[in-house]
């Protein structure tokens, strides 16, 4: 019992709460969120992936540097951290949407039942003040899948997105690289299926993320893991 009293003492005493944590940290965002508000996205289709090189990490490999980097929706950048409708949003524009929702509501996006806690608060705001460099996401076109209930059998939709890299201390556009996904062809329709279409959509979406990140750690080596093996 003693024990926990002491951390309990120790914890009112010096522990950080989630309000500390946005303190500490407000500043550093606001200001990577106003450069990003700031950014201007050229009006020239990205045809070919073609990129300037930069030290540029989405996420941090085992040994490797924190991550300096994030995806971003063209469709968010007037309001960095405020999710706006967009087809197949991928996963990995979500740590900006955390930060935007600690910062406003000291609550995590979209879940406001669940209690933050400061050093997951602090893990989300301290890479978003470390940012450096945002890869924004432009959607050219979307194809929902199709599907025939009576064969079973559907034709593919289509994903096609462009990304264009910034340097945020700068402004610089450092270039971009088109990204593009379809269903799997060996997707499974199962016969208990409530909602084919649904199967498709969350295929689609699957294959989608995972091209994303493909072109990303092509035109920026280093900037992801290497990819599961298949």
């Amino acid at each position: 019992m003693r024990p926990l009293l002491l951390t309990l003492c120790l914890c009112l005493a010096g522990c950080e709460s989630v309000g500390d944590v946005v303190s500490k940290r407000r500043s550093g965002v606001q200001k990577n969120l106003a450069a990003i508000q700031a950014l201007r996205l050229p009006a020239e289709p990205v045809t070919e992936a073609k990129v300037k090189p930069a030290p540029l990490v989405l996420e941090r490999s085992s040994g490797g540097p924190e991550s300096n980097a994030m995806f971003i929706y063209a469709e968010d950048l007037a309001k960095p951290g405020d999710a706006k409708a967009v087809h197949l949003r991928t996963l990995d524009s979500a740590p900006l949407l955390q930060c935007g929702s600690l910062l406003s509501k000291q609550t995590y996006f979209g879940d406001s039942v669940t209690r933050p806690m400061p050093s997951v608060a602090d893990g989300y705001l301290g890479a978003c003040e470390r940012l450096q460099y945002v890869l924004v996401i432009r959607l050219v076109e979307f194809k929902p899948p199709e599907l025939s209930l009576e064969t079973k059998k559907f034709v593919s939709g289509l994903y096609r997105a462009e990304v264009l890299a910034f340097d945020l201390k700068t402004g610089e556009l450092l270039g971009g690289f088109p990204v593009v996904a379809k269903n799997d062809e060996s997707v499974m329709l199962l016969d208990g299926d409530a909602d084919h279409t649904k199967r498709l959509i969350s295929n689609l979406e699957s294959t989608a993320f995972s091209a994303l990140r493909e072109a990303a750690r092509k035109a920026f080596p280093g900037s992801l893991p290497p990819a599961p093996a298949k």
